[in-house]
């Protein structure tokens, strides 16, 4: 069986509404985990909101996405906003994620 690979989720194009488009994507939907409706309304809002990059650096740290297929994804951004599966680590000499050596 072949393991899931990272999915660029959200370019960088979208700056500083990387963290809004991510809520409007997943609101009110059963993919997401660790994050509150609350939370997500305040992303919703935008970043004129005084909470909006506290809260989505929560989101970054508690989020997890899980797909129609069951495959869990934590969230990773550098600059990119990155689905990443769980059990990936990662790896100072690729710069990146990869799968543990077993």
């Amino acid at each position: 069986m072949t393991k899931p690979q990272p999915v660029l989720y959200l370019d960088s194009a979208r700056g500083i509404y990387i963290p809004r488009d991510f809520a409007q994507s997943f609101a009110k939907t059963k993919y997401i985990s660790g994050v509150s409706n609350t939370d997500l309304e305040i992303l919703e809002e935008g970043p004129n909101g005084a909470l909006y990059w506290d809260v989505w650096t929560d989101v970054l740290n508690n989020a997890i996405i899980t797909g129609d297929d069951g495959i869990p994804y934590f969230l990773s951004q550098d600059n990119d906003l990155w689905l990443i599966p769980v059990g990936m680590e990662w790896s100072d000499e690729t710069d990146f994620f990869i799968w543990p050596q077993s």
